[in-house]
């Protein structure tokens, strides 16, 4: 009702708990990332699938999807990274069409006593939200991979983005706990703060640079002539914008659905679409620089 107040419940996991789950979860990604194309791929499967069934999860709760329609849900987020790796870009119309088309025909032949337009709509949006947007982190892996001259080492790309995007999220939390006053999206995500949006963008910006050189020294410049400072830079801005859309639109599902966790798998993070919020539209958007305006 409007004028009321209610309590925010308190922040979930302290902060040895937040430590002790990312360390964890990134052992995990990044035993993956350096283990090779395919293990990598498997490993941002199931991270899809886990993410999925969170989606489906959520929407069950609200009757607006079934667990035998998640299947196909679920099946599309595995095809989506799957093939990104063996069968890359191209093979996104497909699966997207074949989605669509085998959603419909789920509803209209073999359960009529669902409500089909929401029903369908977030068959289709579960795999496009984690499969889709999460295959292109394979597709950075490997096509940068190809571009390194004498080198199969794209993963040091995948793991510049996704430290960046650590970066981001460790000093808006710790900058907007301490000092944060003004809320960035109120009604949102009250706890995001200017404050920590500010210090995050100059973490990351400083942390780009940072990389890079790191990066470039232990592979070496002549492998990766592309990636310059400016590249480099311009990619910590592409997260700076796009990492906290990502994670906004992830809590406004979350605050439409009344949850403060899309799961509980990471201790003192959630769940994997509350870990992955901030990659879902920066990966893409990062890939797509690189094959445009990079690596043409």
């Amino acid at each position: 009702m409007a004028g009321t107040r209610t309590r925010r419940p308190p922040e979930a996991g302290g902060f040895s708990e937040r430590i002790v789950g990312a360390v964890l979860f990134a052992v995990i990604l990044l035993g993956t990332l350096v283990w090779g194309a395919v293990p990598f791929a498997l490993g941002v499967s199931l991270a899809a699938v886990i993410g999925s069934v969170e989606l489906f999860s959520m929407f069950e709760s609200k009757g607006q999807a079934t667990p035998t329609a998640a299947a196909l849900g679920i099946g599309g987020s595995i095809a989506y990274v799957m093939l990104a790796h063996f069968k890359p870009i191209e093979s996104f119309s497909y699966i997207t069409f074949a989605i669509i088309f085998l959603s419909f025909m789920w509803y209209m032949l073999l359960l009529r006593h669902v409500k089909p337009t929401k029903a369908v709509a977030l068959t289709i949006f579960a795999p496009l939200i984690t499969g889709f947007c999460l295959s292109f982190l394979v597709l950075i892996r490997d096509f940068s991979s190809k571009a390194a001259l004498h080198h199969n080492s794209g993963w040091w790309i995948v793991l510049f983005l996704i430290l960046l995007i650590w970066v981001y999220d460790i000093c808006a939390w710790a900058v907007g706990r301490k000092i944060g006053r003004h809320k960035m999206a109120p009604t949102i995500s009250p706890n995001k703060s200017w404050e920590g949006t500010a210090a995050a963008t100059v973490g990351v910006l400083a942390a780009s640079v940072l990389f890079r050189l790191i990066i470039t020294a232990i592979v070496g410049g002549r492998n990766f002539p592309w990636f310059t400072y400016w590249v480099a830079i311009v990619i910590g801005i592409i997260v700076v914008i796009f990492g906290p859309l990502g994670d906004l639109s992830e809590s406004l599902m979350k605050r439409d659905y009344g949850i403060k966790d899309m799961g509980s798998l990471i201790p003192g993070h959630g769940g994997i679409m509350d870990r992955f919020d901030s990659t879902f539209f920066t990966a893409p958007v990062v890939f797509f620089f690189l094959f445009y305006f990079v690596l043409k």
